[in-house]
């Protein structure tokens, strides 16, 4: 071939290159210009309520399209049509049986819009509403009060939620009640069209009410005399799934195991009686904790514990924890022995070591308490016998001690409703706690005296966002002879708990070294408002007001202050920086707890 006839092909070939080139660039720009000029699909809908328009939205295929690509304009028409049908039905469940829908199909060069008003109309009514219980729950109690709070009435408007609702009360008030063979004979509703009003009935035919047959426990490693003691109930008590829930909770706050698994024997039930299956896997025996933490009234701190869940197969245990801080450090060892009614009662016999020193108070402390303690729904009741040895000195006095044996009681009632969203923050509640205490020099005591204190608190939710929260306590002591009184048995205030804005039991009668050496008398309370900024913070402005004294007439030392709230998992953790108004320069302190509102 010659130079020319290649020179001639290479010149063909390139521009057969440039051609296509060309060629696929403005393809692609048609294509890119044809993407930017598609119509979209608009739905629009007026006329509903928000809870309507909500329903339509979801059962209405037409309305999954709203913002992307049109269609063919044969396939929007049936759509549209079809939509008509659809909103009719996603309206009935509400009631609404004959709406008036006006629709349009309208067409610019950049969408394809569908416009639908709809009049919802009047609702159906609530007519006739006829629910019979036949069988032995004609005469129960609960199914009685059941029929006069089901969620449909005579007058109301007919709700299928509503109805299905009904329904499932029914059913399972048979279950939990013990009615195995509970069925619905009839279930129905007429919807008269003419007169918009709905007749519903229900019959329900309860069948026998089974009874508790056998309780038996499966693989367990503590004693049955010790696991019967958890029931609450007897072979032959009707049944009630709520019984069986509290055996569960009962044996699950025992910490004997680690998993708990309670059934009914349907399959074996004879004589309308079922037997109940417990079965039972250990927990590990032995528990070890460690942790670390901070805390304004106690500094660094250092946490150490190791239980043994259960020493014998009647269910005895052993508690131990040494806590170490920069305040004091304090190890105690109980041994705890199950009650009557174990989820409730309990008897324990404790040791304990205290040793302190702060704000130049020194005392080592050696306990021995036993203690019976009971609760009773919201009560909780504590009697306790301890005898106590003290060694203490304010100050740069000499070390004194002083012993006593004392019997006290502590009654305490917490009532309070929470938050549905977390548990931790309290709506509404109360606390109340009374101690009472005292001692005889004729009895292993240095001196005679009897001590009392009552303390409270309450927290009330104004709207959504604002709490208030007010707290007190007052106390007072009475003795042959003070100066014989221990520091664990007088009165201090000030900290945390306290009074914020002073150091923890900075506040009461001081020695002429100017050393806090507590009173005979206290007086406490607070107020404090917070407001809900999300679910997991709140911010707070309080003031605290008390003092520790040896007379009534004591003046007393006031705080105000500002925190932040935050509701952990765990509980609300709060910081809060208070300033002592009666001080001199108006100091500030800050303040930082984990733990409940009550």
């Amino acid at each position: 071939m010659s130079r020319l006839s290649v020179t001639f092909y290479r010149f063909s070939l390139a521009l057969m290159v440039l051609l296509a080139s060309s060629m696929a660039s403005a393809q692609s720009s048609e294509s890119s210009d044809s993407d930017d000029d598609a119509q979209v699909v608009r739905v629009n809908l007026t006329g509903l309520s928000d809870e309507l328009e909500r329903n339509v939205r979801v059962r209405t295929t037409l309305f999954s399209l709203d913002g992307e690509p049109a269609p063919a304009s044969f396939r929007l028409r049936f759509l549209q049509r079809r939509a008509e049908a659809e909103i009719r039905e996603a309206l009935m469940p509400f009631g609404y049986y004959q709406p008036t829908i006006d629709s349009t199909l309208e067409e610019t060069p950049s969408a394809w819009t569908i416009q639908f008003d709809v009049d919802a109309g009047q609702p159906v009514m609530v007519e006739t509403i006829d629910i019979t219980i036949t069988g032995i729950a004609q005469t129960d109690e609960k199914f009685i009060e059941l029929q006069q709070k089901l969620p449909i009435r005579q007058g109301t408007v007919f709700r299928h939620q509503d109805y299905e609702r009904a329904k499932g009360l029914l059913r399972n008030l048979a279950a939990e009640r013990g009615y195995y063979d509970a069925k619905l004979l009839t279930n129905k509703v007429a919807v008269e069209l003419a007169d918009q009003t709905a007749h519903v009935e229900l019959v329900l035919d309860s069948g026998p009410r089974y009874h508790y047959g056998d309780i038996e426990f499966c693989c367990a490693h503590i004693g049955d005399e010790l696991l019967q003691r958890y029931v609450q109930f007897e072979s032959g008590d009707p049944f009630s799934t709520s019984e069986l829930l509290n055996l569960q909770l009962g044996l699950s706050s025992s910490n004997y195991f680690e998993t708990i698994e309670i059934a009914p024997n349907w399959s074996e039930r004879k004589d309308a009686m079922v037997p109940v299956a417990v079965t039972l896997t250990p927990n590990q025996r032995d528990y070890y904790q460690t942790g670390l933490g901070y805390g304004t009234d106690t500094g660094a701190r250092v946490t150490l514990g190791f239980d043994r869940r259960w020493v014998n197969d009647r269910g005895h245990r052993i508690n131990s924890i040494l806590r170490l801080s920069e305040v004091q450090n304090t190890g105690s060892v109980s041994y705890i022995i199950p009650g009557f009614y174990p989820p409730t009662d309990q008897y324990d016999i404790t040791g304990e070591v205290t040793d302190r020193s702060y704000l130049e108070q020194r005392s080592t402390l050696y306990k021995l308490a036993a203690r019976d303690i009971r609760h009773f729904d919201d009560w909780q009741r504590t009697w306790q016998l301890s005898w106590q040895r003290e060694s203490f000195a304010f100050g740069d006095q000499p070390r004194r001690s002083s012993q006593f044996l004392i019997p006290a009681a502590e009654f305490s009632l917490i009532r309070s409703t929470n938050n549905g969203n977390n548990r931790n923050l309290i709506d509404d509640g109360y606390r109340v706690s009374l101690s009472l205490q005292g001692a005889s020099a004729d009895i292993l005591a240095d001196t005679t005296f009897f001590s009392a204190k009552l303390s409270a608190k309450w927290v009330h939710r104004l709207n959504e966002q604002w709490r208030i929260l007010t707290r007190g306590e007052i106390g007072a002591i009475e003795t042959d002879d003070f100066e014989l009184l221990s520091p664990t048995l007088r009165f201090f205030a000030g900290g945390d708990y306290s009074v914020r804005g002073y150091a923890f039991q900075d506040l009461g009668p001081r020695n002429e070294e100017d050393v806090v050496v507590g009173g005979r008398y206290l007086v406490t309370s607070s107020l404090e408002v917070d407001y809900q900024i999300n679910d997991a913070w709140r911010v707070a402005a309080f003031t605290d007001i008390g003092n520790a004294m040896m007379e009534w007439d004591t003046a007393l030392k006031q705080s105000v202050g500002v925190g932040i709230r935050w509701l952990s998992p765990i509980g609300p953790v709060r910081f809060d920086v208070a300033q002592a108004i009666d001080e001199p320069g108006n100091p500030w302190r800050i303040h930082f707890t984990l733990g409940p509102d009550l």
